[in-house]
Order: structure tokens, then C-alpha cells, then sequence
């Protein structure tokens, strides 16, 4: 049995961030109905490297977040779109939106939903959170990565402010979101109660830089970038033979063991280490020996040799190399297709258990594919269904 068997989870979410969330309680068993403007659906559908399904609103962006949910349409600004959603929330565990001025102008927010549910667990998910001068503003992921300060920490020391490339805090959000839900239902086995929930970007964004954000306000002033550097002379990347290898010698041991591995001097090498973060005599001098002692091999027998004496070591790959080189080696059940009759897979979780893990049974649903069979279930007729579909209320 997985987690979350027998949870239902109402998803009004829309591009990254929201989605991630409620696709993490998917992938542990929980039923997820994903809920779309008849005429304006999740514009991630039309987004991804494969044009064809683009066309049919099931870009790869789309998939990679949205496996195994249930589809429907509800135009919530019509009264009876409204109605339909407080039957959903009569049924539902979890319900989880992202609107930039949330659900409350439609009758749908946390202190009316919990009202017809008073079991539910609301989770809201901003830019900004809800009580403070942004609030109610727009937010996207490079957004907030110009708001949170991550990009003047990112880069080398001469360079521009730099964009962290993966979305990381939209999946940083949704992950900060997926456990708060979690743990809120265990919460609500304890106290038969429902729960509302705020998570917001910026904060996320904060809660992933914590170290930094501590060394800031310990200087007053923004920690110095470092780039590929590192901020010690194990620590940083170094160039082979051939390419470019990410050395990760960060104590005072590891660093030792790097200094004897790579034949240098110890005189040149020795360590203070009266405090705990300790310091390099010929810091320089350290890192030009290093360069030159690594241009003598490849990056492929270093990363072996840095390996074996227990040093992080890894070549810098570049993605598709990653994927080509490893993909055949995780775990095959980690591995599920998106799509019926495609052969297209992505990873699922970043996790296993030994019973109940990650696990999907259901492929990615089109734009409102379930919204008939949903609605029946919830006992709304044949006719009832043909005359809301003529309004274009579904």
C-alpha cells in the first residue's frame, strides 16, 4: 500500500511550482484532479522540446509534472463552475491552488472551503506570501531569483548577475509545499482537524540559500561569489587533459588526502587548523600546483583515482552526457512513460522505498480528458453534464 492511497487531492495549480507539489503526492497513491479553465488551460501544456505534443497540449514540460492526474475543466468565474468545485471539496483531502490573487473572489478560498470541508487541508502557493507589501504580485522562477538576491551570489567574481539555469526554486517550492501537505495529514490523524497552509516562493528561495543568508546578515553585506573557484583549493573545479573536473576536498582530512594523492609539498601545504574553518598558508600556490598536477591526465582518471581514496570527484558533464551515461544504470521501476504507445520515460521521485514507494499506474491526461467521468461520480446526470458543457461552464 503507498502513502497516500485513498487521499484526494483537488489541483489548482499551473505551471511548475503548484504542479510538482501535488505530482509528488501522486507518485504515493494519492488521486490528484487536476482542475483547468475550459478556454484557458495550464499554459505549460503548450510548452517542451517535442512540437507535436505541444500541438496536442502534452508538451514534456507538462509531462514531467503532471503523470497519472485526473483532468477536468471549470470555468470558476460561472456560478456553476463554483458549485461543481464545492462538490469536489465536499470530497476532497487536499486542495491546493496557486491563482496570483488566490481562489477567495470565487467563493473558493481557504476560510470558505473549509467551511463545506472542515477536514481539508488548503494549501495556498504565492510569489510573496499574503500579508506583506508584495503580496499579490506575479511571480515566475527567475523572478524570484532576482528578488531573493540568489543571483548576485551566483557566477564568477567579475561577472554579471547570473540565472541559476534549472527552475530550482519552482521545484524547491513545490517540494516545501509537498512535505507542509504531508505533514499536515499526519497532523490531521491526530487532531481530526483540517489545516491551512502558505508557502511562497521568495521564502523558498531564502530557506534553499540558509547558509548564505546567515553569512549576510552575520557581515551585513552579501557573501562574495566564487564561481568555479570554491571557496578552498580543493573545492572548486579544475581543468584536464580533456575537460573539466569538480573537485570536492572540503575539510582539513580530505584536502590532506588530495595534497598526497596529487605529490605535493607538504611544506607548501600545511594546514592551520586552530579553528574549525582552517586556512591555507600558500592558498595560490596550492591552487597552481593542482592546475598543473591535473593537466597531466585525463578528467576520467582522476574522478577514479579521487574516488578510491574516498575524495568527491566528478567530470563535469553536460546534461544529455548525464542522461546517456547513467540512465541505464538507475533503477529501471524509477523509470515510468509519460505517455500511451510513446516510448518517452522520466524519472519519477527522487526516492524508493522497499514497500509502497513511487509508483504510477495512469499516463498523462489531455486538457478536461476526465471531466465527464468526474462529474458523474460525483452524481451530477447525463443531462445535467451535455447542458454545462453547452453553457462552456466545463
Amino acid at each position: 500500500m503507498q502513502s497516500f492511497e485513498g487521499i484526494r487531492v483537488l489541483d489548482f495549480t499551473h505551471v511548475f511550482a503548484g504542479p510538482f507539489a501535488t505530482y509528488q503526492l501522486g507518485v504515493m497513491g494519492a488521486e490528484v484532479i487536476k482542475i483547468e479553465s475550459p478556454t484557458i488551460p495550464d499554459m505549460i501544456r503548450k510548452e517542451g522540446a517535442d512540437a507535436a505534443l505541444k500541438q496536442q497540449g502534452l508538451g514534456v514540460s507538462y509531462l514531467a509534472n503532471n503523470q497519472g492526474k485526473r483532468a477536468i475543466t471549470l470555468d470558476l468565474t460561472q456560478k456553476e463552475g463554483q458549485d461543481i468545485a464545492r462538490l469536489l471539496i465536499e470530497s476532497a483531502d487536499v486542495m491546493v491552488e496557486n491563482y496570483t490573487h488566490g481562489l477567495a473572489a470565487y467563493g473558493l478560498g481557504a476560510e470558505q472551503s473549509l467551511e463545506i470541508n472542515p477536514m481539508l487541508i488548503y494549501c495556498s502557493m504565492t510569489g510573496f506570501g499574503s500579508s506583506n507589501d508584495y503580496s499579490g504580485r506575479p511571480a515566475y522562477d527567475q523572478v524570484i531569483q532576482a528578488m531573493s538576491g540568489m543571483m548576485s551570489v551566483n557566477g564568477e567574481v567579475d561577472q554579471e548577475r547570473l540565472l541559476v539555469g534549472p527552475p530550482l526554486i519552482d521545484y524547491g517550492t513545490g517540494a516545501q509545499a509537498a512535505f507542509a501537505i504531508a505533514s499536515a495529514l499526519f497532523q490531521r490523524t491526530r487532531t481530526d482537524k483540517g489545516q491551512v497552509i502558505e508557502v511562497n516562493m521568495l521564502d523558498a528561495a531564502l530557506i534553499m540559500m540558509s547558509p548564505l543568508v546567515l553569512s549576510a546578515m552575520h557581515h551585513r553585506k552579501s557573501p562574495l561569489k566564487t564561481g568555479n573557484s570554491g571557496s578552498r583549493p580543493g573545492y572548486c573545479v579544475y581543468r584536464c587533459q580533456d575537460e573539466d573536473l569538480m573537485v570536492g576536498a572540503y575539510s582539513s582530512e580530505q584536502h590532506r588526502k588530495l595534497f598526497e594523492v596529487m605529490g605535493l609539498d607538504e611544506s607548501v601545504t600545511e594546514l592551520d587548523q586552530s579553528s574549525h574553518i582552517y586556512t591555507f598558508k600558500f592558498e595560490q600556490e596550492i591552487r597552481q600546483a593542482l592546475h598543473s598536477g591535473f593537466l597531466k591526465e585525463d578528467a576520467c582518471h582522476w574522478e577514479t583515482i579521487l574516488n578510491e581514496q574516498d575524495i568527491p570527484a566528478a567530470r563535469v558533464r553536460d546534461l544529455y552526457g548525464v542522461i546517456e551515461e547513467l540512465q541505464s544504470r538507475r533503477n529501471p521501476g524509477s523509470q515510468y512513460a509519460r505517455l500511451d504507445g510513446n516510448a518517452l520515460t522520466m524519472p519519477i521521485a527522487a526516492f524508493s522505498y522497499q514497500q509502497g514507494g513511487p509508483e504510477f499506474n495512469a499516463y498523462c491526461a489531455r486538457h478536461g480528458e476526465d471531466t465527464e467521468t468526474v462529474l458523474s461520480e460525483l452524481g451530477v446526470s447525463y443531462d445535467r453534464i451535455k447542458e454545462l458543457k453547452g453553457r462552456k461552464v466545463i
